[in-house]
């Protein structure tokens, strides 16, 4: 307790304060305090000291990240790519993977050691310095939040055990499957085999996780630096078997398939690895062809992937490079096999596949074993779209001299494999604006030619006459290849049929071997000399320093290998051929050159020789059926002129259409043909289907469900098929990528909604109408649907047969009625045979009504046939008679500007005028008509 003291009062002493002072004296003293002594300390423990914090520094300057280096390799290679980001948040699920959770927590953790290096260095400077760092102190809830999520991302790196089991615990079984991880590549093993392929062989060496291509460069070429050669042929390779892309050169794994160049070494640590296994080929067995094709139950789904680098095919291209021969990616031998046959087949898998045709990233498998390239699909899915305006040029309005007919199968299974790969085909119809799409040029051969031999050999040699056939666009004169064969070589390919493919201005046919050289010769003649007047070296200087000079597009030899007695004459002429765009295939062992075996799959290996340049791992293969009905879709596409096979050839389909109107009537369609006016009342009630022009459905006034796009595509499907369609058959047609159980109940479904809308536009408590199933098949019904193509059969089949003033009347029904092509806007895939169909009861009605005109009224029957050819430019009988009409009226003008139109529009074709059309405008301008 304190005692305030007043002024003048003397304060109160304890009583022993006295004893105190006299101990200490009168006064008291105060001492300041003092330091203890300090003791000296060795040198040695100062040393000790001293090196345990250098040790420990330098442990947790270097070793720490030495050990996350180890652990979880370069943080840098773990980030995404830009274009991966996007796609990541646009998941639905499957974001945090095992490969990302490990990168996010091993990016934790460098982000807290370059934390705590940083503050290291700071103490350290301010002891040498003595500056002191401001200490950034944290909350005490973020302290122990961040060491926390430190300790947590080191127990999951130091626990998760071989990174490759925690990224992939259960591998896929099949290339589809793992291409559904190939945006975020899973993780290899530590260390294992990878598989180097050099020219033909392939090798077994064991890598690293994080090898990068220097150390394989080295090992293999002998130099560091060459490693971009080996980044250029694997760049963006995707490989199923394991997973991953090559993005990035400094990083690979093991159990990718990397080729290097074709002078690569192997080292001693590398062994020879087994060809890869060709898939199991599966015999065809006798079927309907009514019936869906029979595939195997455990397949799984066909998928499209992305665009990748197209396989190669065997034929030289007009700028050979060893890297378009690289370019293909290596089939794996995990791809799938498809259970194909030839033809149709009942199912007796509910689950089976509903396609034919299997497609990876490299190329299609058609029915029966055979296998393209996407680079020679694309091609003759070109050729098929140029086939179907060739029709349309020469049809003249008889419909019985050139009835319409599909293509052949091989061809429309191979378009189908192209427009699911490829969205939005080339229209047939979209082609008033735009020509058919170039075709990328294909690979080159080897120079000197090369020979083949095994199992193979002869698809190999029958797709390598369709591929060099298949070259080239009328806009790449210089790409269209030709090639020279003899007589009986070409049976022994294609059997007899094939003298049906002549003439053919790309396919030249010799009696003999040395009549083949000598035909080679004359070329080489020829294409030496043009390079001496321009003083050029090689033909690519030459298309492109002289482009207006004639075309000199590749040449391929096809024979069988020369005997003795010739092999010194066809050795020079390949050689030399070997700068002017002229090579060979040849059927044998071909001793001066280079020969590969080939499995009937396609799959290859060096025979003898040495490869200058790297063999492709597969080549197309085909077999005699497919490769004559895809030849004679070139030669059609490419002359204009149909090919006759003999009656021993399988007969091509007719459109259902075509055979509607020439069949007699059955009970349940009408009777009677209606003009204008009695086909509306006779409407009266129905629900009224119009495919001329956009497809739709007229008059949908009750209320109820929308109709959906496949219904839709269902009511153009069964408007084309008169005489209905079995259920297997729409969904081969209309749902190709399902399952036949799914694709059967796709189509009940796209059936209950057809026939609900058409309701809507009707009656809508009408039963057993609309779309009715009788027979196992579908079909619209006649008495309830009003389907305006149907009307436009019925009118022309009843207009062949009329005379006088009923002729004239049903005719002008028809060409007031046919204003657009059937299902116009649309490219549904199965569309052009029935819309050339449509289109050529068009022209016919035109034609026969202008002729009608002409006499009596010439004005009318010109601007009738006007009309007609801004519905089909490419017709030219529509032209010569709109010539005559013309010519009646005086127009000697008219005459020249329609000469040129269609000289226009052939050109799309690569086609000029017939000469008679030529002559006949020559003509009618030089003799004018009296007015």
């Amino acid at each position: 307790m304190t005692i305030s003291r007043r002024e003048g009062q003397v304060p109160q002493m304890s009583p022993d304060r006295g004893d105190r002072l006299a101990e200490y004296g009168a006064r008291a003293t105060v001492h300041p305090p003092h330091d203890p002594p300090r003791r000296r300390r060795s040198l040695s423990r100062s040393l000790t000291s001293a090196a345990r914090a250098v040790i420990g520094a330098g442990f947790f300057l270097a070793g720490v990240p030495a050990l996350l280096w180890v652990v979880g390799g370069n943080p840098v290679r773990r980030l995404p790519a830009w274009s991966q980001i996007p796609d990541w948040f646009e998941r639905s699920s499957g974001r945090f993977t095992p490969d990302v959770l490990i990168g996010a927590a091993l990016w934790a953790m460098w982000l807290l050691w370059g934390v705590f290096a940083l503050l290291l260095l700071a103490e350290i400077l301010a002891g040498l310095t003595r500056w002191r760092v401001p200490a950034l102190r944290l909350p005490a809830p973020l302290h122990r939040l961040v060491f926390g999520l430190a300790g947590t991302a080191a127990l999951a790196v130091t626990s998760a055990g071989p990174l490759g089991r925690v990224a992939n615990p259960d591998p896929p079984s099949t290339p589809v499957a793992a291409a559904e991880h190939a945006d975020v590549p899973r993780q290899a093993a530590a260390s294992g085999p990878a598989i180097i392929q050099v020219a033909e062989r392939r090798y077994l060496y064991t890598v690293e996780r994080h090898d990068t291509l220097s150390k394989v460069a080295k090992d293999w070429l002998g130099d560091a630096n060459r490693w971009p050669q080996i980044c250029s042929l694997n760049k963006h390779r995707h490989f199923p078997g394991v997973g991953g892309t090559l993005r990035d050169c400094d990083l690979i794994y093991p159990g990718w398939e990397l080729r290097l160049p074709a002078d690569a070494r192997p080292p001693h640590t590398a062994t020879p690895a087994r060809p890869p296994k060709p898939p199991p080929a599966t015999p065809s067995r006798p079927t309907t062809p009514s019936a869906s094709p029979s595939a195997d139950p455990d397949r799984p789904h066909p998928t499209t992937p992305p665009p990748t680098t197209e396989g190669p095919a065997v034929v030289p291209s007009a700028t050979p490079s060893a890297a378009a021969i690289t370019s293909a990616s290596t089939p794996t031998t995990s791809s799938t096999t498809a259970d194909l046959t030839s033809s149709p087949a009942t199912p007796t898998n509910p689950d089976a596949h509903n396609p034919a045709v299997a497609t990876d990233q490299d190329g299609v498998q058609l029915p029966g074993g055979d296998w393209l390239p996407w680079s020679l699909a694309f091609a003759i899915s070109a050729a098929a779209t140029l086939v179907w305006l060739q029709r349309r040029r020469r049809y003249t309005g008889e419909p019985d001299t050139d009835p319409p007919a599909e293509l052949p199968p091989p061809v429309v299974q191979v378009r189908r494999a192209v427009t699911a790969r490829r969205p939005g085909p080339p229209n047939p119809d979209a082609d008033d604006n735009e020509r058919p799409t170039p075709v990328p040029e294909l690979a080159s051969l080897p120079t000197g030619g090369i020979g083949i031999v095994g199992d193979g050999a002869h698809a190999v040699a029958r797709a390598a006459l369709v591929a060099a056939l298949a070259t080239g666009t009328p806009e790449h004169p210089h790409a269209r290849g030709e090639v020279i064969i003899d007589t009986a070589t070409l049976a022994t390919l294609l059997g007899p049929d094939a003298t049906a493919l002549a003439p053919w201005p790309r396919l030249h046919t010799t009696d003999n071997l040395d009549d083949a050289l000598t035909a080679v010769e004359a070329r080489l003649l020829h294409r030496s000399r043009i390079l001496d007047e321009h003083t050029l070296t090689d033909l690519d200087t030459s298309s492109q320093q002289t482009p207006d000079e004639e075309p000199l597009p590749p040449v391929v030899l096809i024979t069988t290998a020369p005997s003795a007695a010739t092999s010194t004459r066809a050795t020079t002429a390949l050689t030399v051929g070997g700068n002017l765009n002229v090579s060979a295939v040849l059927l044998g062992e071909w001793t001066p050159g280079t020969t590969i075996d080939v499995t009937t799959d396609g799959h290859t290996t060096l025979a003898s020789g040495s490869a200058t340049e790297p063999i492709p791992p597969r080549l197309p293969v085909l077999d005699i059926h497919t490769a004559l009905g895809i030849l004679t879709t070139l030669r059609e596409a490419h002359t204009g002129e149909p090919t006759t096979l003999p009656a021993s050839a399988e007969p091509v389909p007719t459109v259902p259409l075509h055979a509607s109107r020439t069949e007699s009537a059955s009970p349940d369609r009408h009777r009677h043909t209606p003009t204008t006016a009695a086909a509306e009342s006779d409407a009266t009630g129905k629900a009224r289907l119009r495919v001329l022009g956009p497809p739709r459905i007229h008059d949908i006034t009750h209320p109820g469900r929308p109709l959906r796009a496949k219904a839709l595509e269902l009511a153009v499907f069964l408007a084309c098929h008169p005489d209905g369609v079995t259920t297997r058959e729409i969904g081969e047609y209309l749902e190709p990528d399902a399952r036949i159980s799914q694709s059967d109940q796709r189509v009940h479904t796209n059936v209950s909604n057809l026939r609900h809308v058409l309701a809507r536009a009707a009656t809508p408590n009408a039963k057993n109408a609309y779309v009715v199933k009788s027979a196992g098949r579908y079909r619209l019904d006649p008495t309830t649907v009003d389907v305006d193509v149907w009307t436009l059969r019925d009118l022309m089949r009843t207009a062949t047969i009329a005379t006088g003033p009923r002729r004239r009347e049903l005719l002008t029904t028809a060409c007031d009625l046919y204003t657009a092509p059937l299902a116009d806007g649309q490219d549904y895939e199965w569309l052009p045979p029935h819309r050339e169909t449509v289109r050529r009861w068009a022209t016919e009605a035109h034609l026969l009504l202008a002729d009608d005109l002409i006499g009596t009224d010439p004005q009318a029957a010109s601007d009738l046939l006007d009309k007609a050819i801004a519905l089909d430019r490419y017709n030219e009988t529509l032209y010569t008679r709109a010539m005559h009409a013309r010519h009646a009226l005086g127009d000697t003008d008219g005459i020249r500007i329609l000469l040129r139109a269609l000289t226009t529009a052939l050109a799309d074709l690569d086609a000029e005028p017939q000469e008679a059309t030529t002559t006949l405008a020559n003509q009618l301008r030089s003799n004018p008509a009296d007015k």
